[in-house]
């Protein structure tokens, strides 16, 4: 399993301190984001300390198309309301085909055929990656 740097960030410390433990039990690197926020918004740019080359990389991702885009998710809660491709059309103001696209790239994502396949797996797929405290 690769470690994964995770961020915490309450104002409470002692949340703040049960939710660093929690982190460091699954395995995981504990960061402080405050400070890369703030060195994001004063224009810098904010890199992992043991980064060994100046420029970007491509973005590793644990499973193979796990990230679903802002759009993606937007047509996805679409999905689960039963919406068809032209009420969702309609909601997000974008056209029939760029609807059909993101339903293709949503299945492809999550390994779904059908549209209530995605949506069932992308319930799963959120409640695994969900930590109840």
């Amino acid at each position: 399993m690769e470690r994964l740097r995770v961020a915490v960030h309450t104002t409470d410390p002692l949340r703040r301190a049960a939710l660093g433990r929690v982190v460091i039990e699954a395995g995981h690197i504990v960061v402080e984001i405050d400070a890369a926020i703030r060195a994001v918004a004063a224009g810098l740019v904010v890199r992992f300390p043991a980064a060994r080359e100046p420029g970007f990389g491509a973005m590793r991702e644990t499973e193979p198309h796990a990230l679903l885009t802002p759009r993606e998710l937007e047509v996805l809660a679409a999905l689960a309301e039963g919406m068809t491709n032209k009420a969702i059309a309609r909601r997000l103001d974008i056209s029939l085909h760029t609807v059909k696209f993101h339903i293709e790239s949503l299945f492809r994502k999550l390994g779904a055929r059908t549209r209530t396949e995605a949506v069932a797996k992308a319930s799963e797929r959120r409640r695994r990656e969900t930590i109840v405290l």
